[in-house]
């Protein structure tokens, strides 16, 4: 990432922006001003390099199996996008930013290795991009209305390209060109459709809507706020376990010790610390130095984020952790911003928490048990009403550009709508230096 750390995690010795404050790696219950975008050097004037472009306004999101296995990516714009109902302008401005940036992906040769999704409009579909950056990774994803539509559509994957279309229901002969495609886009509460294709499904909220589709199925999103079926436990996940126990509850001692017994991880958290995550002012030689220079409550949060990940992060891992700390940050800077909450380190604990269910395998009342979770955690993360469980709801809103459901928060809790965005942008550029740390 362009940029180098902070000395404290991610403050700024500069006045930072009014609509910028708390929030980071290091969130307290004290009023420090903070900076995300100091960290990552993106208030720097210094030359922004592409690649570090992408990494901040392209983002990949997941699809999953129905044994929550990873197995493709969506490439979309990060933060809020035009609405399907927004001005043709506005999504047209989308639609380029996205397509620039797929043109860039590919010019320096797609290291996905796993089918990468991006969704175009009938307007790219009748143009020459497609053929233009079309690589094996790739799915295009379009909506067909007509049977001009699907001559077109059928014309490019007879050149070679894959398709995973959205056939309009308004329309006998798109509908009945079903079994011509190798991927079919449904939602889930659509009649399932009688096809060979690879079923690509979203809007799955439950187990029993998951069991409905077959199971070498696709699916939508991060599955974070559905009910999916958890992978098997391991030694790996009991490990991981452990230490989010320690991290959260034990001294940092416990900590050095853990890492003593499991050098591997220790390892990890070391890539953590010296990354801009941890923020530290010079890298640590070692992750006992690590422990030292980022003293106890930023050790024990880079230790949480390594628990969430793994000692050798997948793929799917590596989502988790990134998910977690992207919405530790936000839940943490809108408290800061007025949002009512027991206090802003309590907000930042459960957004980490928050997909620890997924990272680990467990039920949430069993994570909650495990790891001694004090009430205020415990009733935000199994959907009781409370104030830090509006931020978790208010989160969600903003990772699924859930426009009306972020107007009424954004009314509740009296932050207005310009500074959630802000914030969630800015958590999202902070957290991409996780992922690089994991890879």
């Amino acid at each position: 990432m362009p940029g180098k750390p902070a000395a404290n995690a991610m403050t700024s010795d500069a006045s930072p922006p009014s609509h910028i404050v708390g929030g980071g790696i290091n969130t307290g219950d004290s009023e420090q001003p903070v900076a995300v975008t100091q960290m990552l050097g993106a208030a720097s004037s210094a030359p922004v390099r592409e690649e570090a472009l992408r990494e901040r306004f392209l983002s990949f999101d997941p699809l999953f199996d129905a044994t929550s296995r990873l197995v493709a990516h969506e490439l979309v714009l990060r933060g809020r996008t035009a609405a399907p109902d927004a001005a043709p302008e506005l999504r047209q401005m989308d639609e380029d930013m996205l397509l620039t940036g797929l043109y860039s992906l590919t010019q320096d040769g797609l290291s996905e290795a796993l089918p990468l999704l991006v969704r175009i409009s009938t307007g790219v579909l009748f143009s020459e991009i497609p053929r233009e950056i079309n690589q094996r990774q790739l799915i295009w994803c379009v909506r067909l209305s007509s049977s001009r539509d699907l001559a077109r559509a059928l014309a490019l994957q007879d050149a070679g390209l894959n398709f995973c279309p959205t056939l309009d229901r308004g329309d006998a002969v798109v509908q009945d060109s079903a079994s011509a495609w190798p991927y079919l886009a449904c939602h889930a509460d659509d009649v399932r459709p009688r096809t060979s294709a690879r079923l690509i499904v979203e809007g799955i909220r439950n187990a029993p809507a998951l069991a409905r589709w077959p199971v070498d199925a696709w699916f939508r999103g991060s599955f974070f706020s559905g009910d999916t079926q958890p992978v098997a436990s391991s030694h790996e996940l009991a490990m991981q376990l452990d230490l989010l126990a320690i991290a959260l509850r034990e001294p940092v001692d416990t900590l050095a010790q853990f890492f003593r017994l499991n050098p591997n991880m220790a390892q990890r958290f070391l890539a953590i610390a010296n990354s801009p995550v941890g923020g530290l002012s010079r890298p640590a030689e070692s992750a006992a130095h690590a422990l030292v220079m980022l003293g106890g409550p930023r050790a024990r949060r880079v230790a949480a984020l390594l628990a969430l990940a793994g000692g050798a992060p997948g793929d799917a891992s590596r989502h988790y952790a990134v998910t977690a700390l992207t919405r530790a940050l936000f839940m943490g800077k809108i408290t800061r911003l007025g949002a009512p909450a027991e206090s802003a380190a309590a907000a930042f604990e459960i957004g980490l928490l928050s997909t620890a269910t997924y990272a680990l395998s467990l039920p949430v009342e069993s994570l909650i048990r495990r790891l001694g979770l004090s009430a205020t955690s415990a009733r935000a993360l199994s959907a009781h009403p409370s104030a830090e469980g509006r931020l978790l709801q208010l989160t969600y809103a903003c990772e699924s550009n859930d426009a009306e459901t972020l107007a009424r928060f954004a009314q509740q809790l009296g932050v207005p709508l310009h500074q959630i965005s802000v914030a969630y942008l800015d958590a999202l550029i902070a957290a991409s230096a996780l992922d690089v740390a994991l890879h």
